[in-house]
């Protein structure tokens, strides 16, 4: 990216924070009309959204200020990103299908299993489909990413997800049980 290109890469940028600053102050500022005690949540309903909304300002203030730094290449060297793409890179791979297919599967397989039957054998494929080899790795990671999501969606702010249909209902209507 040449000098003058690379400014205007920078210019857009700006905006483009400045815009998601400005949308995320309205976001904040109707959060603020959300924040009374609920009988089983004492930090209110915005607490969450306010969390949110808080790192994504963060980040969009991360990106506005890198935006004044200005990145440049060696004289010598080309600007083709075309020629770092493998000789042997023939398309979208099946990896590369299955990664945006999982997902889907997991949605339609999630409401009628139910979420937390579906979920750690979804991010068991997912972790593999992703390139992770070692199974003590895959395990590892699919068991404590699991328990935090069991934790903060179950535990911490009862979230209602999906339980399934039929005997699957009752399963997940008991581990609900348990943990709570």
């Amino acid at each position: 990216m040449d000098g003058e290109a690379a400014i205007q890469q920078n210019k857009r940028t700006r905006w483009e924070s400045i815009f998601w600053l400005g949308f995320l102050l309205v976001l904040f500022w109707l959060a603020q009309d959300f924040d009374k005690p609920l009988t089983y949540f004492p930090l209110g309903a915005a607490f969450w959204p306010k969390v949110i909304i808080s790192f994504m300002t963060v980040a969009t203030s991360i990106l506005f200020v890198s935006s004044f730094i200005v990145r440049q290449k060696p004289i010598n060297q080309k600007s083709s990103y075309l020629e770092e793409v493998p000789k042997d890179t023939l398309g979208v791979g099946w990896r590369t299908f299955a990664i945006f297919v999982a997902p889907l599967l997991w949605a339609l397989v999630m409401h009628k299993v139910g979420f937390l039957l579906t979920t750690p054998f979804f991010i068991l494929i997912f972790t593999r489909l992703m390139g992770v080899n070692k199974w003590r790795t895959i395990f590892s990671y699919t068991f404590l990413f699991y328990s935090v999501i069991v934790l903060v969606f179950y535990v911490l702010i009862f979230t209602p997800l999906p339980m399934g249909a039929g005997y699957f209902h009752t399963i997940t209507g008991e581990l609900m049980g348990l943990m709570q």
